[in-house]
C-alpha cells in the first residue's frame, strides 16, 4: 500500500468514526467480530502494510426495522468467511445520519494464512448482496406480497436508477426501442408506470400504443439524478439548525462550467463520497447565504482541512494552455501541420523534453478525437483547434479537483480575539443586507474591532487595516510565539529587524494566526521570519538573507538567491 493510500485509509477510518454519524453511545468507537470498541490503531497499522484492503457499505432496505445492525453485520461476515474459506479481519461502524441506518466496513486484504485476499468481482457485485438479502429474510422473515408491491411502486416513480430500469434496458436492446407487450404480464402495469415517469423526466418517448423509445443515456442520467438527490439530502441535513441559508441551482459546484463562480465561506461539513468512499467532499457555507457542495479530491484531503476553516473554491481554468497556443501558432505557419521538427525550427532554444511535453498533450487530445496523427509522425491540427481544446478541458474538468485556497484554519469565533492578522481583518464587509454566514462574518468583524480597540489598535471605521497596524499585530503574534519557544529551545527570542541581514540555522516551520514562519536559531538566541517552501531544502543548516519590510530575500546553497 502506498503512502497516499495509507493516508486515505486513515482519513476513511476518521470519517466512519465521526461523532455526527454515530449514535451517542457509539461515538468515537468501531466494532468488530468480538468487541463493541475495537482498537483501531493496531488494525490500521496492519492494513497499512497490506497490498490492498476492501471497503463496503451494508445498507439493508429494511434496516429501520432492525433493532441493531451489528448482529446482522457479524452474521453476514460469517457467511462471507464460509464462502471465501478464510477468517476475515475487519472493523465497522453503524451510521445513523441518513434516513436509513447503514454499516461501513473495512476488511483487511490478507487471508488467514497471510496470503493476499482476493475477492472475485462477481462476488463483490452480486454475491455479498445475495447473502445480505438472505440475512434480512432470516432476521425479519420473508417479504409479504404487500411489502413487495410497495417497494416496486416506489421504484416506479423514483427519480434515480432502479432495478426496473435495468430490466427495461435489457428488454429494449441495442436500438433502445421497447415493446410493452414483451414485458412479463405480471410486471406490465409496473413497467408502464415507470415509462411514464421516464417520459416526465425527458428520458423516454411514447411512439404509439405500447411502443417506447428510451433515451440512449437514460441510465446514466438517472444515476446522476440519484446522486444529486443524495447530495441535496446531505446538504439539507448539514444546514439543520442554521438560518438565512438557501440551496439553489448552483448548490453543487460544477467543475466543468466555464462561467463558474468562486465561492468563499466556512467549511460546514466534510465527508467521503463515491462508490468506494475514496473521494473527499466539503459543504461550504457561502458569504452570500448560499451553501455549496464540492468534491475536493482524494480522501487524504480531509486530513488537511477542518470544519469552520475559511476557504475559497475556484473553478478550474478551462482555457487553452500555453502549449496549445504554441501548437496552434506553429501549425498555422505550416499549413495546419505540427511536428517535433517544426517546433524545433520555430524555437531552436526549446529542449527535447519541452517539445515532448507538447507531443504528449496532442496524444491526450487524439485519444478524445480532437486531432489526428499521420503515419510520418506529423500532426494534423484543425483550424478550430483552440475551440476543440476548450471542449476537451471542459470534459476533463469533471475528473479534476476543485481549487481550494485556505484563508484561515481558524473559525470566526477563534479569529475575533486572536493575536495576529486574521482573515476577518482582511475580508471586506459583506455588501448589502448580509445573509447566513455573511451575517455571521459582519457580526464577527464588529467583535474583532472591539477587541483590537481593547488592545490599543484603533479601528478604522470599516476601512482596511493599515500596514502599521498589520505589522504591530504580527509583532505581537511572533512575540507570543517567541515566549513559548524560548522555553523549548533554551534561548531568548529576538525580533527580526525590519531591514538588514539575518542568518542562522533554519530550525523549523511554525504556523501562526498571521501565516507561516521560519524559526532561525543563532548562537545566543533565535528569531522568527516569514517562511517560504524553498527553506525546506535547508532545514537544519545555515541560511542567510536580507530583510526588507517584513519580507526576506534568501541566499541558499551555492549562492542561489530566493526572494520572498
Amino acid at each position: 500500500m502506498s503512502v497516499s493510500s495509507a493516508a486515505a485509509l486513515m482519513a476513511h477510518v476518521a470519517y466512519i468514526k465521526r461523532d455526527t454519524a454515530l449514535s451517542e453511545e457509539d461515538r468515537g468507537r468501531l466494532f468488530d467480530r468480538d468487541s463493541e470498541d475495537a482498537g483501531t490503531k493496531d488494525f490500521v497499522d496492519a492494513v497499512s502494510g497490506d497490498r490492498h484492503h476492501f471497503r463496503f457499505i451494508i445498507s439493508p432496505e429494511d434496516g429501520m426495522e432492525m433493532a441493531d445492525l451489528r448482529p446482522f453485520v457479524r452474521d453476514l461476515v460469517g457467511q462471507m468467511e464460509m464462502d471465501l474459506e478464510t477468517r476475515l479481519e475487519w472493523v465497522g461502524a453503524i451510521h445513523q445520519d441518513t434516513g436509513r441506518p447503514h454499516a461501513h466496513m473495512i476488511i483487511r486484504g490478507k487471508r488467514e494464512d497471510g496470503t493476499d485476499l482476493v475477492i472475485p468481482r462477481e462476488y463483490i457485485s452480486h454475491g455479498i448482496r445475495e447473502r445480505a438479502g438472505d440475512q434480512v429474510t432470516l432476521e425479519l422473515g420473508p417479504e409479504t406480497p404487500l411489502e413487495q408491491e410497495r417497494k416496486l411502486h416506489a421504484e416506479a416513480i423514483a427519480e434515480r436508477l432502479t432495478r426496473i430500469d435495468h430490466f427495461l434496458d435489457r428488454q429494449a436492446g441495442e436500438d433502445n426501442l421497447l415493446e410493452l407487450k414483451d414485458s412479463p404480464p405480471r410486471y406490465r402495469t409496473l413497467h408502464a408506470a415507470r415509462l411514464r415517469t421516464l417520459e416526465r423526466l425527458g428520458l423516454a418517448e411514447k411512439l404509439g400504443a405500447g411502443r417506447w423509445q428510451l433515451d440512449a443515456k437514460f441510465k446514466a442520467t438517472l444515476k446522476s439524478l440519484g446522486e444529486r438527490g443524495d447530495i441535496i439530502k446531505t446538504m439539507n441535513r448539514a444546514l439543520v439548525g442554521t438560518s438565512g441559508r438557501r440551496l439553489d441551482a448552483d448548490a453543487i459546484f460544477d467543475r466543468s462550467d466555464p462561467d463558474g463562480r468562486s465561492v468563499t465561506g466556512a467549511v460546514l461539513q466534510l465527508g467521503l463520497t463515491g462508490e468506494a468512499h475514496d473521494r473527499a467532499y466539503a459543504i461550504i457555507d457561502g458569504l452570500d447565504g448560499r451553501a455549496v457542495y464540492a468534491e475536493i479530491g482524494a480522501a487524504e484531503q480531509l486530513a488537511e482541512i477542518r470544519r469552520g476553516a475559511i476557504v475559497t473554491l475556484s473553478p478550474p481554468d478551462l482555457e487553452p494552455k500555453r502549449s496549445d497556443v504554441a501548437i496552434d501558432r506553429i501549425a498555422q505557419k505550416n499549413g495546419g501541420t505540427y511536428s517535433a521538427g517544426l517546433h524545433q525550427t520555430d524555437d531552436p532554444r526549446a529542449s527535447p523534453e519541452f517539445i515532448t511535453a507538447h507531443v504528449r498533450r496532442l496524444e491526450a487530445l487524439r485519444r478524445e478525437g480532437h486531432v489526428e496523427r499521420s503515419v510520418d509522425a506529423n500532426w494534423n491540427i484543425p483550424e478550430d483547434y483552440l475551440a476543440k481544446v476548450r471542449v476537451y478541458e471542459r470534459t476533463q474538468a469533471r475528473f479534476r479537483s476543485v481549487g481550494m485556497l485556505m484563508h484561515s484554519a481558524l473559525g470566526l469565533a477563534e479569529q475575533t480575539h486572536a493575536l495576529g492578522v486574521t482573515w476577518l481583518d482582511e475580508a471586506p464587509t459583506p455588501a448589502g443586507i448580509p445573509l447566513g454566514f455573511g451575517r455571521e462574518v459582519a457580526d464577527a468583524q464588529v467583535k474583532r474591532r472591539l477587541f483590537l480597540a481593547e488592545i490599543g489598535i484603533a479601528a478604522n471605521d470599516g476601512k482596511a487595516m493599515t500596514q502599521a497596524q498589520r505589522m504591530e499585530l504580527i509583532r505581537r503574534d511572533l512575540a507570543q510565539a517567541g515566549r513559548t519557544l524560548s522555553e523549548e529551545i533554551g534561548k531568548p527570542y529576538s525580533p527580526a529587524p525590519g531591514r538588514g541581514h539575518v542568518a542562522g540555522v533554519y530550525r523549523e516551520l511554525m504556523s501562526r494566526v498571521s501565516g507561516k514562519f521560519a524559526v532561525i536559531e543563532r548562537a545566543r538566541d533565535f528569531t522568527i521570519v516569514r517562511w517560504r517552501d524553498v527553506l525546506e531544502r535547508s532545514r537544519g543548516i545555515q541560511v542567510s538573507g536580507m530583510m526588507k519590510g517584513g519580507s526576506v530575500s534568501w541566499k541558499l546553497g551555492r549562492g542561489i538567491g530566493m526572494s520572498d
